[in-house]
């Protein structure tokens, strides 16, 4: 909270659905925990026609203002990438905050820029085009499993994983939404002050299916 600011419900969530103790890495100094970080495994497609990835998900890596400098977060990633190795993992994969993260990295740890979707924003009103969704339906929830299992260099997401990023996407006043019946997708909303709100795309899950069954609508939102 100190460093990113989250609000106490996105914290609640987050430390009680996903990040487990045994996947936790932290830095002490005094006896007190002056950084943190989570590694979360998942399963990753690779090329088409090629064995799938375990792949552990870099999450979250922190370190109080006043103790920056002294090598934590160069510690908590070392400890993380000696775990990894003794799991068996084929690769280590992050998403960084700026260009200045992304450079640390690079320069301490030898990471690489790889292939991403990359997420784009759009205005409120945008948004309000679309038709906002209550939940995630549970032939929704087959599609967009089925077409992440066959797009190539995609992290694999359970419907566990699913709700809880919409939890996070309605806690910050976006949520789930359907164009026409034809796509859908999940958006954030990032208020900015003194300036037009505005809604991060996260994924489009997919376009129109005869099977996809009716899931509950809002008003248009």
């Amino acid at each position: 909270q100190a460093v990113f600011n989250d609000s106490l419900q996105f914290v609640d969530l987050y430390f009680s659905r996903r990040y487990p103790i045994a996947q936790t890495f932290t830095s002490e100094q005094e006896g007190l925990i002056v950084a943190q970080a989570q590694c979360l495994p998942y399963t990753m497609t690779s090329a088409q026609g090629q064995p799938s990835l375990r792949v552990g998900y870099v999450s979250g890596l922190a370190t109080l203002p006043q103790h920056r400098g002294n090598g934590h977060a160069t510690k908590i990633m070392s400890q993380m990438h000696q775990w990894l190795r003794e799991q068996h993992f084929d690769y280590c994969i992050l998403i960084p905050a700026d260009m200045r993260a992304e450079q640390w990295y690079t320069k301490h740890f030898g990471y690489r820029s790889g292939t991403s979707k990359h997420s784009f924003m759009v205005t409120a009103d945008q948004i309000a085009q679309c038709t906002s969704l209550s939940q995630l339906c549970p032939n929704l929830i087959y599609i967009i499993e089925h077409n992440l299992a066959t797009s190539p260099y995609t992290v694999q997401h359970t419907a566990s994983d699913l709700h809880d990023q919409l939890a996070v996407c309605q806690m910050s006043g976006g949520g789930l939404y359907t164009l026409d019946g034809n796509t859908y997708f999940m958006a954030e909303k990032i208020s900015a002050p003194k300036s037009e709100d505005k809604f991060r795309v996260l994924d489009l899950f997919v376009e129109s299916r005869d099977c996809l069954s009716p899931c509950t609508s809002d008003r248009k939102s």
